[in-house]
């Protein structure tokens, strides 16, 4: 009778899996066209706050890496009679701002810098949206085991994401820029609006993409491509890709290169220890 009903409860499940490939590309459809409106939605929303677009478009050329640690402190400890408040204060007197001003030098430059950056933060703000579409696809062909790690990996990947781009927004972005404004002092920087704002979306949405590197090494382990011993035994080539990876999703300088290269190698570590969690065991042949 049991087994009756296992087999009844795997036909149903079956059943209810089924689709033809029309049924697949309706839904398929279904999803793009929900996942467009949203980005669209949330774009629209963007493009409605000019103030806030500004600030963040200034933000980086006006907060360094010393602002950032001593504001973290005073939030955190607190920076009244103590070691750490003495640290804050030396660290804010060491800031200076980026040197540099942006220009409009077209007439249509600040309206498609604005353009790009509402578009890019309503893409950020309805990943998670997109993502729960991705997984709505795929979940239906998922086994009753593999369902059960959906929304832990789904919560995973959008975490990465957020550090990865908070890490290039917050800490790569001002780094690069006070580095390049500090190279050859003696000619203004004025810089272009729109390569301006270009760069920094550039660098939030290859480090996003970047963060993921972990998950996609657990992925191909858990399918049987390649397991962790095997991703520690190409270490010496992963750091080559790392390298190349690197070069592709950031501008072209070196800073803002090995500012991914080097969290990507520590994120490849982490991605062979997650590989060896989910990793299958070999199946042991009578």
């Amino acid at each position: 009778m049991m087994m009756e009903s296992n087999e009844a409860n795997e036909s149903t499940e079956s059943t209810d899996v089924a689709m033809t490939f029309w049924e697949h590309l309706e839904e398929l459809r279904r999803r793009i066209i929900i996942s467009a409106i949203t980005i669209g939605v949330f774009t629209v929303l963007c493009l409605s706050f000019s103030k806030p677009i500004e600030k963040v478009i200034m933000f980086p050329l006006g907060t360094s890496m010393n602002t950032l640690i001593a504001s973290a402190i005073d939030a955190t400890i607190g920076s009244e009679g103590s070691i750490w408040g003495f640290f804050a204060i030396t660290m804010r007197a060491g800031t200076s701002n980026v040197n540099a001003e942006l220009m409009k030098v077209g007439p249509v430059e600040a309206i498609m810098a604005f353009l790009k950056l509402g578009i890019t933060t309503g893409i950020l703000l309805a990943l998670p949206i997109i993502i729960y579409q991705v997984w709505a696809f795929i979940f239906p062909a998922l086994n009753r085991q593999e369902r059960r790690f959906a929304v832990p990996l789904f919560l995973i990947i959008i975490t990465f994401f957020i550090l990865g781009a908070a890490f290039a927004y917050f800490i790569v972005t001002p780094v690069v820029l006070q580095f390049s404004a500090e190279l050859f002092p003696e000619m203004p920087n004025r810089w272009d609006l729109q390569n301006y704002v270009g760069f920094i979306t550039q660098l939030i949405l290859g480090f996003g993409l970047a963060f993921e590197l972990p998950i996609v090494m657990a992925f191909l382990s858990r399918i049987g491509i390649i397991n962790a011993r095997g991703f520690r035994e190409k270490q010496s080539f992963a750091l080559l890709g790392i390298c190349v990876m690197s070069a592709l999703l950031t501008p072209a300088d070196p800073t803002s290169m090995l500012l991914m290269a080097i969290p990507l190698f520590v994120l490849y570590q982490l991605g062979i220890f997650f590989a060896y969690l989910v990793e299958k065991e070999p199946e042991a042949y009578v």
